[in-house]
């Protein structure tokens, strides 16, 4: 098929006044319908790369209707891996829309929901279903003192449980890892950075009730149980140490800031997943990964638009 026909099949593939999808990036196309989509599908066993670069974008506008004809020709197709990849658009497309909707609950959201869709956008297959059961898990099986009322015994409770018990834990040794960042990854080795293992803590807590609230310290991320006097802190990263408040500034004064107040302030479910692509970005700069550190830039931009990264 020449690339005029192509267009011709594209531009001809629905109403133009139909809805677009949220969080779609491809600008102003009709929305296909299943005839159209089908037609594309088969584009994609043409040769011409720029025409199959066309059909994706296309193909990741039309959505389910697109995951369903994609699907079903992954059976008898020939270019399996050409599905794959038109696949993988759309799972990105969606969780790239699902974080411009999550964005607008701030402060509200879970923090679990913000740093599954971020490990979403760089690997669109993960089974979201048996992450979010597995977390699930986690807060069936946790000792009973952390539903308690005493803010400080379930505080410990929660720390034992999930370090000793469970196993979580910082990444020392390789800590510019990618992998320490995204929280399928996390879950699965059962180590990360600061911010990632406390989503883990986060996500166990809110299912049993406990009041734990993220705190973004400088180079650092604990959590904190509002209820609890002395130690309220938790250290996720450091084998769920608890922690005084002077001790937070030790921490910060190691990377030679000054602990001010402000540092102390609960952050959303929102920020946390932004600091979280932050972290991604400087990981694949690292590696001279570029493509998934612009995946990484396209997850912040939708929750923190406007916000300048160049600096990052």
């Amino acid at each position: 098929m020449t690339e005029s026909n192509a267009d011709s099949a594209i531009r001809h593939s629905g109403n133009d006044d139909a809805p677009q999808p949220p969080g779609m990036t491809i600008g102003p196309a009709p929305v296909p319908d299943d005839r159209a989509v089908q037609a594309m599908v088969d584009m994609l066993a043409d040769d011409d790369p720029a025409i199959r670069a066309r059909v994706i974008l296309h193909l990741a506008q039309a959505g389910q209707r697109a995951v369903t004809a994609l699907m079903a020709a992954e059976r008898t197709t020939a270019h399996p891996h050409r599905i794959a990849e038109v696949l993988a658009a759309i799972h990105r497309e969606h969780a790239l829309g699902a974080l411009d909707r999550f964005r607008s609950l701030e402060p509200a959201g879970a923090a679990e929901t913000g740093a599954l869709l971020v490990a979403q956008v760089q690997h669109p297959h993960i089974d979201t279903h048996e992450l979010l059961q597995f977390l699930d898990q986690l807060a069936d099986a946790a000792p009973a003192p952390v539903r308690e009322s005493d803010p400080e015994r379930a505080l410990r409770s929660l720390a034992v449980y999930l370090s000793s018990v469970c196993g979580f834990d910082g990444a020392r040794t390789d800590y510019p890892n990618p992998a320490n960042s995204l929280l399928d990854q996390v879950v699965k080795r059962r180590i990360g950075l600061p911010i990632s293992l406390a989503v883990v803590y986060l996500a166990v807590a809110r299912r049993v009730g406990m009041p734990l609230e993220g705190v973004g310290l400088p180079a650092h991320f604990v959590l904190r149980h509002p209820g609890a006097a002395d130690p309220q802190y938790l250290d996720p990263f450091n084998r769920a140490r608890l922690l005084y408040e002077d001790e937070c500034g030790a921490i910060v004064r190691a990377h030679g800031v000054t602990l001010r107040r402000h540092h102390l302030a609960a952050v959303s479910p929102q920020e946390i997943a932004a600091r979280i692509c932050r972290n991604l970005i400087l990981a694949y700069r690292r590696q001279q990964d570029h493509e998934r550190e612009d995946l990484a830039r396209d997850a912040h931009r939708r929750l923190r638009p406007g916000q300048d990264l160049l600096t990052v």
